[in-house]
């Protein structure tokens, strides 16, 4: 290991009150960036999540702006015309348990000095007010599969669900319900070409690998 870096007084405003990992994996874009999806509490203590990038593998990072106010853990994803998307826990889900449930989700094409909601926001992907996983797999045939995990329920952390997109997160098409009784935080990762893993929080309690082969999916 390489000796820590404090990164503090180069990437904290210091006039928030947090401002701390996703905690979503961080990926390395097509051209090389790296970017780690983040989030903090800005000086009125109001919670936002954003994205921390590097241009320069690691050397400097810079912060964007937030996506959306009362936004907590996230997770990045490159699309497919080379935008990010920022799938992020909504706190404003405590309360809404309505059509209008579900993970919001923010796109940006200046590296975070924009957003735009995107379509599928607060409605395709319904939560409990919990962590979720979000990657992003290549596939032979050259399109771009998201997969997306999360207890699959407005009000309980229960429906341990994995999720595919075809169409950049427009739609969900095909879903995977691992645990029906429990499941809360979780994280995916492409084992091969052709398996998606995922660790998770099962229903007893349990940290809990299992592996899914993409055929299962239709792919």
């Amino acid at each position: 290991w390489t000796q820590p870096e404090n990164w503090t007084s180069q990437l904290k405003n210091p006039e928030w009150f947090l401002f701390a990992p996703a905690p979503g994996n961080g990926i390395t874009c097509s051209s090389g960036l790296l970017v780690i999806p983040t989030q903090g509490r800005d000086a009125a203590g109001t919670p936002f999540s954003n994205l921390t990038w590097s241009n320069n593998h690691g050397k400097t990072w810079t912060v964007s702006s937030p996506a959306r106010s009362n936004t907590t853990e996230s997770a990045v994803v490159e699309l497919s015309d080379g935008s990010l998307m920022l799938n992020s826990r909504d706190n404003r889900n405590r309360q809404d348990k309505s059509e209008t449930n579900g993970r919001a989700v923010s796109i940006t094409s200046d590296l975070g000095t924009h957003w735009t909601v995107h379509s599928s926001d607060h409605g395709s992907l319904p939560e409990p007010v919990c962590m979720g996983s979000l990657i992003s797999h290549r596939l032979s045939n050259d399109r771009t599969v998201l997969f997306f995990s999360n207890p699959h329920h407005k009000s309980q952390r229960k429906n341990m669900t994995v999720q595919m997109s075809l169409d950049d997160g427009t739609t969900w098409a095909k879903q995977i319900l691992l645990d029906e009784e429990g499941g809360a935080y979780s994280s995916l990762v492409m084992i091969d070409d052709n398996t998606l893993g995922i660790l998770y929080e099962s229903s007893r309690a349990d940290l809990v690998f299992q592996t899914m082969q993409l055929k299962e999916f239709g792919l």
